[in-house]
């Protein structure tokens, strides 16, 4: 898709982060816009933004764990632009922390909005795509579902099923005109983390305090949050992808390398993620350490 002015494209999670920042970018390159969170106020000002580019832009609260609220949006869309040219499920939710203290309920719900989402976005939209044998499907994954050095369990889990699903779904879909691209981000000035849910075990709870605990948590992210990309440069990076119909799109080559690693070298990949989770698990500890908890004593 090299020129997207006057194209059609359907957003979820577009209140903030990535999805408001493909937002703004997508406008000015001219492409008319349904934006959809479960955010409306910051929805709002998203749209308010991006109409400053002078495209039609439409908004709508869209929970993407609810197949209704799909078929209620896609139904909507279609009365306002009569085809879709451009579908990026961008919307996720992260909870993680002690493996043991995570409910089911909790796997299930990051599941529902990372992967049953894009399930559902195919189920709504793609018949229509078929039918018109053209369009392009963007699913935002993550460098977790590649790298699982990091990141909480159930995300990096709904990550990969997003990677394997995108990557099937390039091969089914190409005969029908229609791309897929899965996008892979390193680590983004978003507030993903920030909003995620994480749980200690509940001897830490009772000793330290929740209150407490998700202050260390907050500086740490902080301290990580330094060097992170903020969305508008990595959302450049991720539009030029789209443009040259690109499978696997991202803002840092280290992806490349690591997938290279584990084609060609299998033993070394086994290293590189232990030395990782070690390299992850070590930061967390001289950080509680920083403020007198020694994590490990808490933890089996």
């Amino acid at each position: 898709m090299k020129n997207l002015k006057n194209k059609t494209c359907f957003i979820t999670g577009a209140a903030s982060g990535i999805g408001k920042a493909f937002s703004l970018a997508l406008a000015e390159e001219g492409m008319n816009l349904y934006i959809t969170d479960i955010d409306i106020q910051n929805l709002k000002l998203t749209k308010k933004e991006a109409e400053k580019f002078g495209t039609n832009i439409y908004e709508a609260k869209c929970d993407v764990a609810d197949i209704n609220d799909w078929e209620r949006s896609a139904s909507d869309f279609y009365s306002k632009f009569n085809t879709l040219d451009l579908l990026i499920n961008n919307a996720g939710i992260a909870i993680g922390g002690d493996l043991l203290a995570l409910t089911l309920q909790e796997w299930q719900k990051v599941m529902n909005v990372n992967l049953w989402s894009v399930i559902y976005s195919l189920k709504t939209f793609l018949p229509k795509l078929i039918e018109r044998r053209s369009g392009h499907i963007v699913n935002v994954a993550s460098g977790a579902g590649i790298v699982p050095s990091a990141g909480p369990l159930p995300y990096i889990t709904s990550k990969f099923a997003v990677i394997g699903l995108s990557e099937a779904l390039f091969g089914q879909l190409n005969s029908y005109g229609i791309n897929v691209s899965v996008i892979t981000p390193s680590y983004i000035k978003t507030n993903i983390y920030q909003k995620a849910k994480i749980k200690y075990p509940q001897k830490l709870i009772n000793e330290i305090g929740m209150e407490r605990l998700d202050e260390i948590s907050a500086s740490l992210l902080k301290k990580m949050g330094q060097n992170a990309v903020s969305p508008e440069r990595a959302v450049k990076k991720y539009i030029k992808g789209i443009k040259n119909d690109q499978l696997y799109i991202y803002d840092s080559k280290a992806i490349l390398r690591v997938l290279s690693l584990k084609g060609n070298n299998p033993q070394q990949y086994e290293t590189f993620l232990q030395n990782s989770f070690k390299q992850n698990e070590d930061m967390i500890k001289n950080h509680f350490l920083e403020f007198g908890i020694d994590i490990d004593t808490y933890y089996y």
